[in-house]
């Protein structure tokens, strides 16, 4: 009953995982709350991509629960293994096809083989970070080759098995990494017999271009407007919302450094103060000009190894948060634009070894508000409006 239900839970994950992957909604998860609403999907969802896993390994075989008087099947040989996955995009799902062949040795001379083939889910904890663990479960079929050598206590017949495991893959780059894996496996039916690998090798992504040190030109800063510098010498959160309109400019210009939970767009409630100021801030300019509206812009940061399809998804995704707690504040989502741009529009200049926070940001422009109507929001702000 036992070998039945650890089966009935690895299918289980299988299933589970294709159905949510196949259902998932591709909007963001925008804020803590638990009614905040996604207001649009995005129209730019970065795609899955499939990858190879070549690697060599060890198979070792273990004895029957209950073995029979004098049975020699228990042994280490070596095996090689041909995995085929997809990466689901943005999840940390993976699913995979795989291929075993390799030797089963005896307490004697004689040697046979064993084959084995299915089909595993993965669950990757960090799967954007260099180093990335997960954990893997499955089913597929195994069976014996050789006369006079079986692999199976009872023949060398197709058994149906599950297994379980964990393993890393360490990433080089965007295409290629360094991975290992263990797996336990169990035979299903009612003469339970079970082995486990262990195996190394590179995976290859398709489709990503590899890691170089070619970055994009940096967005020109023009001088900022002398007003907008005094307001931020004063304004208690210029470390999240900083006004920087250039000289001249028809609208008005701010930088927001919102921080957000590792690897999502939800917002750290210690930021909602400043963005409370920036909800003042647009609703008088709609008070000075009923006619403006707010585009938001969301920016990531370069390293080495990272993922554009993921960080143009993620710039968007922060983008949408902040245009939801403005909406979630009373101001109109019909005057909110949003775009997310990866990290092609770095402002300062990219470490790729460091990484460079500031260009982990969201653009707030505020269009049509001309010189005058923004000295008038600034006075207000100062005021306590």
């Amino acid at each position: 009953m036992k070998q039945i239900a650890l089966s009935v839970f690895v299918l289980g994950l299988c299933g589970a995982v294709v159905a949510q992957e196949a259902g998932k909604s591709v909007g963001p998860v925008v804020t803590a709350r638990d009614d905040a609403p996604v207001l649009e999907d995005s129209e730019s969802a970065s795609e899955g991509r499939w990858y190879i896993v070549p690697a060599v390994g060890i198979t070792r075989l273990h004895r029957h629960a209950r073995p029979l008087p004098g049975s020699k099947v228990r042994g280490v040989a070596p095996s090689v293994t041909l995995r085929l996955g997809y990466d689901f995009a943005d999840s940390p799902w993976s699913l995979e096809g795989f291929f075993m062949a390799g030797t089963t040795l005896r307490q004697s001379s004689d040697r046979g083989g064993v084959l084995s083939g299915g089909v595993d889910a993965l669950y990757h904890f960090d799967r954007y970070s260099r180093f990335d663990p997960f954990l893997a479960g499955g089913l597929g079929l195994t069976g014996g080759t050789g006369s006079g050598n079986e692999f199976w206590q009872k023949g060398n017949g197709i058994r149906p098995v599950a297994d379980l495991g964990l393993g890393f893959i360490y990433h080089l780059n965007d295409n290629w990494g360094i991975r290992a894996d263990y797996r336990f496996n169990f035979a299903i039916d009612r003469d339970w017999m079970a082995y486990s690998t262990a195996n190394v090798g590179l995976t290859y992504g398709f489709g990503a271009a590899a890691d170089d040190d070619t970055v994009s030109e940096l967005i020109p800063l023009g001088p900022i407007e002398p007003a907008a510098q005094a307001y931020d010498e004063t304004s208690e959160h210029v470390a999240v919302v900083r006004d920087v309109t250039p000289v001249g400019s028809p609208d008005m210009v701010l930088e927001l450094f919102v921080q957000y939970d590792k690897d999502t767009a939800v917002i750290n409630p210690s930021n909602h103060a400043a963005l409370d100021e920036l909800v003042r801030m647009i609703r008088l300019a709609i008070e000075f000009n009923p006619d403006v509206y707010i585009t938001l812009d969301g920016h990531a940061d370069r390293q080495h190894g990272s993922d554009h399809d993921y960080n143009q998804r993620l710039s968007e995704d922060r983008a949408k948060s902040i245009r939801t707690y403005l909406v979630m504040n009373g101001i109109d989502a019909g005057r909110i634009r949003v775009a997310g741009h990866s990290f092609d529009q770095p402002k300062y200049p990219v470490d790729l070894d460091n990484g460079t926070p500031m260009n982990r940001r969201t653009d707030a422009v505020i269009r049509g508000v001309d010189e005058e109507t923004r000295a008038k929001i600034r006075k207000a702000l100062s005021e306590g409006r």
